[in-house]
């Protein structure tokens, strides 16, 4: 810790919080003290020193908040987060004992301290939340995706966005699905499809792609979970009928670009489900994964794998 030149981090770090400290007919100079923080957080954060990074901005962002500069303050909670998050990385990445999980802990504390710092009409809490979501289901844990995700698609003004929110519902369906929670993959699918419909005409061709990825993914679920007539909501029954007795000149089913061919597998693809016809799965998986993506080739693969 040389480069500082007074000393270690924990020296420098208590020499600047020593000038915070109320004297005798004397202010606290809590503009400088905040400008030091921030520059020997940017010091750390050009030493890949990420834990001590995170807390010189969380300084700096508690001498912003002193100083009513509530933009300031979330950014630097912002950029505290962002590196208690690298570090929980670092972590991973080399392998260590981690129980405690402290710098994830300190990562979503700060993620979720910066949010509130933000109005109820302002857009970027929903950003922040996709943000740190993203990063915990590529690298840390889907369960905690999951619910940051959800938060981001029930919470600030963007949740009336119908593609916003559709877009946030996608990565929650993601999250369940990797977690072999079916049911509620399903579940949220189903809220996705309602929302689809309430899309005005004129803007039906924009929602193609969605409408698209949802019909294939709620047919492979339907067929992974086996829900008895009983138990199946009359949409999700009236889905599956479509690919049981409809034909490829469905107005539903044109709409959402799904040709003859595809609509001819995913029909024998449900058929030969119901008639428990084991020979003919692996041979329409086959077939079927050049029409899907990595997600719906992996349920396909569940639901071959749970047949055969």
């Amino acid at each position: 810790m040389t480069e500082f030149g007074t000393g270690d981090f924990l020296d420098h770090y208590r020499f600047i919080s020593n000038k915070l400290k109320k004297r005798f007919l004397r202010k606290p100079n809590v503009t400088e003290a905040c400008e030091e923080f921030s520059s020997l957080g940017q010091k750390c954060e050009s030493l890949n020193l990420q834990p001590q990074a995170g807390l010189c901005w969380l300084a700096s962002a508690r001498c912003e908040g002193s100083l009513n500069n509530v933009p300031g303050e979330a950014g630097c909670l912002l950029r505290a987060g962002r590196q208690f998050l690298s570090a929980e990385n670092k972590l991973k990445e080399l392998g260590c004992v981690n129980l405690g999980r402290e710098h994830l802990q300190a990562a979503i504390s700060c993620y979720s301290h910066s949010c509130s710092r933000y109005s109820d009409q302002s857009p970027l809490p929903t950003g922040l939340w996709l943000e740190l979501g993203a990063a915990m289901e590529n690298n840390i844990s889907v369960a905690c995706a999951e619910q940051l995700y959800t938060q981001a698609a029930t919470t600030g003004p963007l949740i009336n966005d119908t593609r916003i929110r559709i877009a946030c519902l996608q990565r929650v369906t993601t999250c369940k699905i990797k977690q072999g929670d079916f049911t509620g993959a399903l579940s949220v699918l189903s809220d996705i499809a309602v929302l689809l419909e309430t899309v005005a005409p004129p803007l039906v061709e924009l929602y193609t792609d969605i409408r698209y990825d949802c019909e294939i993914l709620r047919i492979l679920l339907l067929l992974i979970l086996k829900p008895t007539p009983q138990r199946v909501a009359p949409t999700l029954a009236k889905l599956l009928e479509k690919y049981t007795w409809g034909n490829c000149n469905d107005k539903s089913i044109e709409e959402i670009g799904i040709g003859e061919e595809l609509f001819i597998l995913l029909q024998s693809l449900v058929m030969a489900c119901q008639a428990s016809d084991t020979q003919a799965l692996p041979l329409l998986e086959a077939d079927l994964r050049p029409y899907l993506n990595i997600e719906q080739q992996s349920l396909l693969r569940t639901l071959v794998k749970m047949n055969c």
